[in-house]
């Protein structure tokens, strides 16, 4: 028994040193690092960047609040995972700025979103290179010149602005590329007056103008592709149209903004002193008064939009309104909803919304300064492009 119980012993030790054994070799290195992060793009409300090396100037008294969220879709989720098992390699890309940006803060200690309102949520427009827009710059034009924002449309893929020049009372038309903002034409000086709002007919690829001041009974017709004027025409009342008597015709005073409506092939008005919508044929003869059962006093009257079965009104602040609205009805003038701008006097004065396709924008007149119309000031004055995510 010993003598088996021997054999047996060798002949297992003769197997196992002519055994290779293999080796496990654990590499510590890229187990549980945190992927690399791209460089944050945080906006504040006064549209400079957290991380940027730009030059524009904070915003006077437009602190947001730090509590409040402020989201990127190009952003990271920085939570730290504690797995043993990592088996896979995470790679990180910084999406195109041109694509997706920031979102802008709409809220803050100073501007807040009354009762009953919606939050509009913004997303900054930027250049190519990351640097945000700023309309007047991108067009090549200087202050004191055509540096003001008014009102703004877009159709195919394009946006058109106008930029008023307060000092001769006339405007330039600007044709932005919407996709990567990039500026692909600047008009001449238009006879444009105001150029308050305006409108692009899909139908015969023209820009419609609402003069305003001091002609408001006037519009002007423009070639989308030449920015040049077609013709102007003057808005005559018929003696009676339907929702307002023949008095009430009499004492029309004008237009101060202007819309298209692609479905119905018609435009939609705001009327000067009352305020209300006036609808007009293609052939821009006056038909219909829709009246704004849903006005906020003490608030001034900016653009106007209308999409499908909407329409869109603009007020900006004014007094102690320390917010911009968007006010949306249907075609009879009743109420659907209501969406805050909370950025607040003297920041983002909103000028206009306008949509092409499904995306809607804001169009943004900014200045610094409580006197800011006085030139001998040397206040500074720039213009804003929004991308609203939730209208």
């Amino acid at each position: 028994m010993k003598k088996r119980r021997l054999l047996l012993t060798w002949i297992i030790a003769f197997a196992m040193a002519f055994t290779v054994i293999p080796s496990t070799v654990v590499c510590a290195y890229g187990v549980n690092e945190e992927p690399t992060k791209p460089a944050p793009e945080m906006t504040r409300s006064d549209g400079t960047g957290t991380t940027e090396n730009t030059n524009e100037n904070p915003q006077e008294g437009g602190t947001t609040d730090p509590t409040s969220e402020i989201g990127s879709s190009s952003e990271v989720n920085q939570t730290e995972e504690t797995s043993e098992t990592v088996t896979e390699s995470t790679t990180t890309t910084t999406a195109a700025p041109t694509k997706i940006s920031t979102t802008i803060n709409t809220s803050g200690k100073r501007w807040f979103t009354p009762k009953g309102n919606k939050g509009l949520s913004l997303t900054i427009c930027r250049n190519s290179d990351g640097t945000v827009f700023d309309l007047m710059r991108q067009a090549g034009q200087t202050l004191y010149a055509y540096d003001t924002l008014q009102g703004a449309t877009a159709g195919k893929g394009f946006g058109y602005f106008s930029l008023y020049n307060r000092k001769n009372n006339t405007a330039k038309i600007v044709k932005v590329r919407l996709y990567d903002m990039k500026v692909i034409k600047v008009s001449g000086v238009l006879d444009v007056r105001h150029a308050n709002e305006l409108a692009y007919n899909s139908r015969n690829n023209t820009i419609v103008v609402a003069n305003a001041d001091p002609t408001p009974k006037r519009i002007t017709v423009v070639d989308a592709n030449t920015l040049g004027i077609r013709f102007h025409k003057i808005l005559k009342m018929p003696k009676k149209i339907k929702g307002m008597s023949k008095k009430q015709c009499k004492k029309f005073k004008g237009i101060g903004v202007i819309a298209y409506n692609e479905k119905y092939n018609f435009y939609v008005c705001r009327m000067r002193k009352t305020n209300d919508l006036l609808l007009l044929n293609a052939n821009f003869v006056p038909y219909k008064r829709i009246k704004q059962n849903a006005k906020v006093k003490g608030m001034l009257f900016q653009g106007l939009d209308s999409y499908k079965d909407c329409i869109m009104v603009c007020q900006s602040f004014k007094g102690k309104k320390r917010y911009n609205l968007i006010t949306v009805y249907n075609m009879k003038g009743k109420k659907i909803a209501r969406f805050t701008m909370a950025l607040g006097s003297p920041a983002r004065e909103l000028e206009t919304v306008f949509h092409d396709g499904n995306q809607f924008y804001a169009g943004c007149y900014c200045c610094y300064g409580a006197k800011s119309d006085l030139q001998k000031l040397h206040i500074k004055r720039e213009n804003y492009i929004y991308r609203i995510n939730n209208l």
